[in-house]
């Protein structure tokens, strides 16, 4: 038994595995410190679906998202519903519980990048390439949201994984994998053909040598027939299309951006063949994908999305793997260099198709980053590869792990102790629940702001006000657009605000422009104590002494729901 499963073959493995749970379970329930608005939208219907069968309005449930309709309002990926609804359904709402499928599922994305590197490169290589993902930052970042970036990916390798080792009508195995990917993700729908095409091509002609073309030829036919089903439904259902985000030359914003040089420029006549709306849309096509693959967005500060902001998606050192492993493969390994080139540029497309704006938005680049992953796993082993001693390799080993162990600290520092404070995916709003959940339930409390609707389906989550108990109240009230629960409501600034009524407690967004003269109290940026809520008629906090901006938080205060209201108030509510 013992020669059949060497415990110790695997250690290594065990080891890199241990390291991307640590990575992403560490603090799960605390940091990040909120959640984003997209991801309210799939933790709040997963547990609709999981209680009622149904979305939060209703209406919508799994055979609709069969056919690529969506929930009301909604036209995001279908797949993601259905599975963190088996996590998120049986939990209470939590920082924990919302993030903990993407977690599980981003280990699992570790495991399944070393299966595709070993199948193209062999044991060492996959082995390095296991290791940078699991600690490189991208990965460490969606794996601790609820984005569907992670599922999506995990599903495509998986595919592609069983593609590179399947023979004969196996082949058809890959097909399921294919289609939860498919599933999983709206922006990666617009390279599911071409991923799916330079896969087979790379596997009939490189792997099994021009065999199989039946299965090859069945496969592609079954996911062109899902794509023709996808473009029908878009058609029945244009409503939810999102057709009009994709970049093409006769998009109006070229049109107008066409118009704009030519008003702004001297006559020429080369105006018309350098001018146009082709050559617009290329430069801008151009310029997004050279950004993306910049060494400033990827290695220095990413973009908004990934918004660390003091960090990029991967640590400095993988530009130099990354740059060592395409030349090795170039060199030794062509057809696994085209494979994984040719995957990764296909992986930008979302990116660069998305709008005529000359924005980053990593998410929509997500299957690129992987593939770099691999490459750089190759870059590491051929370095130590082309050493001759036994001596240099050990040595060259020791200091990489080195490096690659003070960049991941580095990256863990500033992702655990600047990022919470930095005030994104709309923290105070968690502070604002945490605040009128408190409350007795006699005491009526208004929240007024420019996001009623995100407000309050963010308070639903962050007070567990969603539940079986609730579900059909909070369905009549969305239904009726009246977002307000128990004693709590959420209106826009518009309506009418009676800010000295001592029986209401109200909290007003700043963006509503209020500028009040009575005495209050606010709930201010961690960052820089810039005021974010106002509160008035205060029912509780002003007792505690309160501090005049927020300071000296630790990561144990993230625990906001747990903490006693006098811990509450002094770490979270101020008094100017």
């Amino acid at each position: 038994m013992l020669s059949r499963f060497n415990l110790r073959a695997f250690l290594p493995l065990i080891l890199i595995l241990s390291i991307a749970i640590f990575f992403r379970f560490a603090f799960l329930d605390k940091v990040p410190n909120a959640i984003g608005g997209d991801e309210i939208v799939y933790v709040l219907n997963s547990k609709a679906l999981y209680l009622t069968g149904h979305d939060i309005f209703g209406s919508w449930s799994p055979v609709n998202g069969l056919f690529f309709q969506y929930p009301k309002g909604e036209t995001q990926a279908e797949l993601p519903y259905i599975l963190y609804s088996a996590v998120v359904g049986p939990l209470p709402f939590s920082m924990l519980s919302a993030k903990l499928a993407n977690a599980v599922l981003g280990v699992l994305l570790v495991v399944i990048i070393y299966l595709v590197s070993r199948q193209l490169l062999g044991k060492s290589p996959a082995l390095f390439a296991a290791g940078v993902a699991a600690i490189n930052p991208w990965l460490i970042y969606m794996g601790r949201t609820a984005y569907e970036a992670i599922p999506a990916t995990l599903f495509y390798f998986i595919a592609l994984f069983v593609l590179l080792k399947a023979k004969g009508w196996k082949i058809l195995w890959s097909f399921p994998f294919i289609v939860l990917a498919f599933y999983s993700y709206i922006a990666t729908k617009v390279i599911f053909i071409p991923f799916v095409l330079i896969t087979i091509l790379y596997c009939y002609l490189v792997i099994n040598k021009k065999k199989f073309l039946k299965p090859y030829l069945v496969l592609f036919f079954l996911c062109f027939m899902l794509v023709l089903l996808f473009f029908i439904s878009l058609k029945l259902n244009p409503s939810t299309s999102r057709v009009s985000e994709i970049l093409t030359p006769s998009n109006s914003a070229i049109a107008q951006e066409v118009d704009y040089l030519r008003k702004t420029s001297i006559q020429s006549p080369f105006s018309n063949l350098f001018t146009n709306k082709y050559t617009v849309f290329t430069n801008i096509v151009v310029t997004k994908a050279l950004k993306t693959f910049s060494f400033d967005y990827l290695f220095v500060s990413g973009d908004e999305f990934f918004s660390i902001k003091r960090h990029g998606l991967f640590y400095y050192i993988d530009s130099i793997f990354i740059f060592l492993g395409a030349l090795f493969l170039f060199s030794r390994k062509k057809s696994v260099f085209v494979l994984l080139s040719s995957l990764a540029v296909a992986g930008i497309i979302p990116m660069v198709i998305h709008t005529a704006k000359i924005d980053i938005f990593s998410i929509h680049a997500s299957l690129t980053y992987p593939f770099l992953i691999i490459l750089s796993g190759a870059g590491i082993w051929y370095l130590i590869e082309i050493l001759k001693s036994k001596r240099a390799k050990i040595i060259a080993i020791l200091i990489i792990v080195s490096l690659y162990t003070l960049s991941a600290v580095n990256f863990l520092n500033i992702y655990l102790y600047w990022f919470p404070i930095q005030g994104y995916f709309d923290f105070p709003v968690r502070v604002i629940s945490s605040y009128a959940h408190r409350a007795p339930p006699s005491q009526k409390i208004t929240v007024y702001t420019t996001s009623d609707y995100d407000y309050f389906k963010k308070f639903l989550f962050y007070t567990n006000g969603y539940n079986k108990n609730t579900a059909q109240k909070v369905t009549e009230n969305l239904n009726k657009k009246s977002y307000s629960l128990g004693n709590v409501t959420f209106a826009p600034c518009q309506r009418p605000k009676d800010l000295k009524n001592k029986n209401n407690v109200a909290l007003v967004d700043i963006r509503c422009g209020i500028v009040p003269t009575e005495n209050h109290l606010s709930i201010s940026q961690l960052k820089d104590g810039g005021e974010r809520i106002q509160i008035f008629n205060d029912a509780y906090c002003r007792e505690f002494g309160l501090r005049r901006y927020p300071y000296e938080i630790k990561l144990s205060d993230f625990d906001i729901e747990g903490l006693s209201n006098r811990d509450f108030c002094k770490t979270f509510i101020t008094s100017f």
